[in-house]
């Protein structure tokens, strides 16, 4: 009785794996052309596969779900971000809803490569992405989930800016406080442009250094002009500094930025 019944339930599992969504095998083609049209950056023809209904999703960090507009300006920034860039699937698989039941959806795993127009840097990129299709056969739901900031510090340029805030004796505190409230560094990391921002204290010589990345130097010198003329959080700063506004060394424009 026990050969029998693992029997049956083994008939069960491959009849199961033989099944398929009847859209399965046309969305497949459809999420493959959209990797190679990629490879070879035909917009428009991308453009054409997507509905404007789509929902998707990125590997940034505190990023949102975003709807076409957005979806549209990332695929045309990655364009222009790599020359020669291929896609080598690993596996193409069938997708399934959350009752696990095969819905005609797609995702892959495999690996990204390309060289960074800017830097030159090759890329490697290992990754899972997926893709959700409406009643005509258009991608209305697409994700992707890979190391982004590791992508970024690999093979992105960078335009760094170091910013050294000399404090008074004892006033440390009163200077962390404000860069660590909701106007200080918290804004400047949500500002038009900013990357990524990073701070360190050096109690020895009571110096803050501060060290972030912009998109282009422009955006942090808009961000700076804004910091300067409208906000308030330097001069609420000033008191606390050694030498007043002297007590600030802003380094930038930086170019040439190399890692190794």
């Amino acid at each position: 009785m026990k050969r029998i019944f693992l029997l049956f339930m083994a008939t069960i599992f491959v009849t199961s794996c033989m099944q398929q969504h009847p859209d399965y095998a046309k969305n497949l083609e459809t999420a493959k052309k959209m990797f190679a049209l990629h490879e070879v950056e035909d917009y428009d023809g991308q453009a054409a596969l997507i509905s404007k209904d789509i929902i998707a999703e990125t590997s940034m960090y505190g990023s949102e779900k975003m709807g076409y507009d957005q979806f549209m300006a990332n695929i045309k920034g990655y364009h222009m971000a790599f020359d020669n860039v291929k896609y080598t699937p690993e596996v193409w698989l069938p997708g399934c809803d959350t009752l696990g039941n095969l819905n005609g959806s797609v995702r892959t795993y495999g690996v990204w490569t390309g060289t960074q127009v800017k830097t030159k840097k090759e890329l490697s990129l290992k990754g899972y992405w997926y893709f959700g299709f409406d009643e005509d056969g258009l991608i209305n739901a697409q994700g992707d989930f890979f190391d982004f900031g590791g992508m970024l510090d690999a093979v992105y340029p960078k335009n760094l800016v170091i910013v050294s805030l000399k404090v008074k004796d004892g006033k440390l505190d009163n200077v962390l406080e404000i860069l660590n409230s909701d106007g200080g560094l918290p804004t400047t990391k949500a500002y038009d442009g900013c990357l990524s921002l990073e701070m360190t204290i050096n109690e020895k010589t009571n110096t803050i250094w501060v060290v972030s990345n912009w998109e282009t130097n422009d955006k942090y010198a808009a961000y700076l002009n804004w910091r300067q003329t409208e906000d308030t959080v330097i001069g609420a700063m000033v008191p606390f500094l050694d030498g007043g506004t002297d007590g600030i060394n802003i380094i930038h424009p930086n170019t040439g930025y190399s890692a190794y």
